[in-house]
């Protein structure tokens, strides 16, 4: 049923009820309860519906100090801490010297010396060169480096960082090779000595004799020769020891031109010592020869020939002895 319907039904009941009732007194006149009608909904033809339009954000307002540095704060903490610095991180790490100690200009003894260390010296480290052996430290306002064998490190040397300004390694300079000095030319060699002038008429030719062995007899012999080397006859050879003392001439005795020879001793057994030399020939030597009895040796007129036998199956002769002229 449809309100407007309703609404009238209800107001004809209520004007038929007054009229057919008696009055006793005043009676309350009921009241129907009021129902509200629901709306009533038109639909427009063509309707289109209302664009949305959205507020545009409003324009940010400068921030106060105590924002600012609200936002800094908070800021610091979400960032990422920044790796230290090569400076830096080495600023605790000291060196210190264990003794006297050469400071460089780079890391090597092929660096030039700047200065030197003493022992307990201590320097905060800037670096270390790649291999580790060599730190860097400030040194009088410069960079300078040390050995590491050399000190004492207050830290770990791995947390040292690699230097960056590590200098270039000097080149070795060419060795400037001394001028040679001018020389005079060499003097002249000096001239030969001057022989000596003989001292005797006859002189024995040194290393001329020759030994042999000989068990049976001792032997002497040899040779007197003018200064060309001709056999000279007729000089006189003297032979003396602790025995019997002999005269012979060369060429005499049939034992060919200057030639002579002793065996002073027989087949006994004789050491000597013996010494045989050129003597003046006295009168009517023989050709067997001359034996002296007692008085002094005659003068010699040449150098000796001296000889001991130690033991003649050695050197029990002598050959070649040969006394040459000086004069003619």
């Amino acid at each position: 049923m449809r309100p407007k319907n309703l609404l009238l039904a209800t107001l004809i009941l209520v004007v038929a009820g007054a009229s057919g009732c008696t009055s006793i007194g005043p009676q309350p006149t009921p009241v129907a309860p009021t129902k509200t009608p629901k709306p009533t909904f038109t639909l427009t033809p063509d309707w289109t519906p209302t664009p949305v339009v959205f507020a545009t954000a409003a324009p940010v307002e400068a921030a106060t100090p105590a924002q600012s540095e609200a936002t800094a704060e908070s800021a610091a903490t979400a960032a990422p801490t920044a790796e230290p610095t090569s400076a830096e991180s080495n600023a605790v790490v000291r060196l210190t010297a264990a003794q006297t100690v050469n400071v460089r200009r780079g890391p090597g003894t092929n660096y030039p010396v700047i200065g030197r260390l003493d022992a307990g010296q201590a320097y905060p480290v800037t670096g270390k060169n790649p291999r580790g052996d060599w730190y860097q430290f400030e040194f009088n306002g410069k960079p300078a480096w040390v050995i590491a064998n050399l000190v004492s490190i207050s830290s770990d040397p791995a947390a040292i960082q690699v230097a960056q300004n590590i200098p270039a390694v000097p080149t070795a300079r060419p060795t400037a090779r001394p001028k040679p000095k001018p020389t005079s030319p060499p003097a002249p060699p000096a001239p030969p000595p001057a022989p000596a002038a003989p001292t005797y008429p006859w002189m024995y030719k040194s290393g001329s004799a020759r030994g042999a062995p000989q068990c049976g007899v001792v032997h002497f012999d040899g040779q007197v020769r003018y200064k060309n080397g001709t056999p000279q006859n007729g000089v006189c050879i003297y032979l003396g020891y602790y025995g019997p003392r002999t005269i012979k001439f060369s060429g005499g005795g049939g034992s060919g031109d200057g030639n002579w020879s002793f065996s002073p001793c027989g087949p006994g057994d004789c050491k000597g010592p013996f010494e045989i030399y050129v003597v003046q020939c006295p009168p009517n030597v023989p050709g067997a020869g001359l034996t002296l009895q007692g008085g002094s040796p005659p003068e010699p007129k040449s150098d000796k020939f001296t000889v001991t036998i130690t033991d003649k199956c050695q050197q029990g002769q002598w050959t070649n002895i040969i006394f040459q002229n000086t004069q003619q």
